[in-house]
């Protein structure tokens, strides 16, 4: 006897091939930023006091952008130079948050090494990423509508 789904089945095959073929989408971290917002220092104490203290690139990044509700989060590290840093860069791109406007965020953090070997954060940057309006394939530093 014949499967009654075959012909279902290689519809929605058909139907889903031309998106196969498209270009894929950028990876969160390719995706284009347009402009970032600067952010005061002083919406970032509790972490330059973490970095005064001593701790590492990544728990200084974790407090400046806080807790995570969404779908995917990527976090990257470049150093300049690998066994003791002089400054490093930690960008969060967060995506799926769990907002009506905001789609997702990127957070740029640049920390340098004291000469007593602590970090300090030189300079924090935000951008955001809409679920609707002209932002949508990438982050800029305006209002989500």
């Amino acid at each position: 006897m014949a499967n009654p789904f075959r012909g279902v089945l290689l519809s929605a095959t058909l139907v889903a091939s031309p998106v196969a073929l498209a270009d894929p989408p950028a990876t969160l971290a390719e995706l284009p930023v347009v402009s970032m917002q600067l952010i005061a220092p002083m919406q970032y104490q509790a972490a330059s006091d973490l970095a005064a203290r001593g701790r590492a690139p990544l728990d200084i990044a974790l407090k400046i952008v806080g807790g995570f509700e969404g779908a995917m989060q990527h976090i990257m590290q470049t150093n300049q130079g690998s066994e003791a840093p002089l400054a490093t860069r930690v960008t969060v791109v967060r995506d799926g948050l769990i907002d009506d406007s905001v789609r997702g965020e990127r957070w740029d953090i640049a920390l340098e090494r004291t000469l007593a070997g602590a970090w300090r954060i030189g300079e924090v940057r935000r951008a955001w990423r809409c679920w609707r309006g002209e932002h949508l394939d990438r982050f800029a530093a305006g209002p989500c509508p």
